[in-house]
């Protein structure tokens, strides 16, 4: 199993306690492309965060490949995070004053390879998602499409074992929204990454295998996905 969470409990601490993720037990195995779905305050982001390494969780077990996470320092966190998760975000988080070369190429700098392998590899992956002609341009030159396609670059880069993704189509049109899923879905299927999208719209969550559902920081139902084969769009170009 790659990812296992036991019992996980989280509350945050202010005038009025919060108790946000109250239990959580879930498994996703290697390999898997499993959706987190739930309404605002649900607590699905919060459960991102904790499987991302973002934040630490008060109580119960999380472990990935069989490695406890658990109260680590900054530097261990961050050393987990840069060579087991790559991050896709609704945002896109790249850097406004470098290329998107240069934005691809971030991960590996922090991992320590070398100038001419990192700007080899950026180039090979952009190619690979289409931007060959786009290697040079600065984020805002480009189309919300082509960004996330940057920061779906960036993410492969270190060749993580699992990706997560934050709401990947929310600042997208529904047409991009459908080509940003259609090449997740591609990702899972050919190179058997781990993906789990974390999002609020049924149509995104329908392209997954799987479909977890989260409420008042419980797992609900987890549906087995049969649609994710024959997701279209409708004629204005929504998912469906």
């Amino acid at each position: 199993m790659l990812i296992e969470l036991k019992d996980v409990n989280k509350t945050y601490f202010g005038a009025q306690p919060l108790h946000v993720l109250k239990g959580i037990n879930l498994d996703i195995d290697r390999g898997e492309f499993v959706s987190i779905m739930g309404a605002s305050g649900s607590g699905k982001s919060t459960l991102l965060n904790i499987l991302g390494i973002l934040d630490n969780y008060d109580s119960g077990e999380y472990r990935i490949d069989g490695k406890l996470i658990w109260d680590l320092s900054e530097a261990k966190a961050a050393e987990y995070r840069n060579k087991m998760i790559g991050f896709i975000f609704q945002s896109y988080n790249l850097i406004g004053f470098k290329t998107a070369v240069e934005n691809v190429e971030l991960p590996l700098f922090y991992q320590g390879v070398n100038r001419h392998k990192r700007h080899e590899m950026a180039m090979e992956y952009l190619d690979r998602l289409g931007l060959k002609d786009w290697v040079g341009h600065y984020p805002n030159e480009m189309s919300g499409g082509q960004k996330q396609r940057v920061a779906i670059a960036r993410a492969l880069i270190t060749k993580p074992d699992i990706i997560l993704a934050d709401e990947p189509t929310g600042a997208l049109d529904s047409k991009t929204s459908v080509e940003i899923m259609e090449l997740l879905k591609e990702l899972n299927e050919r190179d058997k990454l781990t993906i789990i999208v974390v999002t609020h719209e049924s149509g995104v969550a329908n392209y997954t295998n799987k479909i977890i559902h989260i409420k008042d920081g419980v797992i609900g139902e987890i549906e087995e996905n049969r649609l994710h084969d024959s997701v279209t769009f409708s004629s204005d170009g929504a998912l469906k």
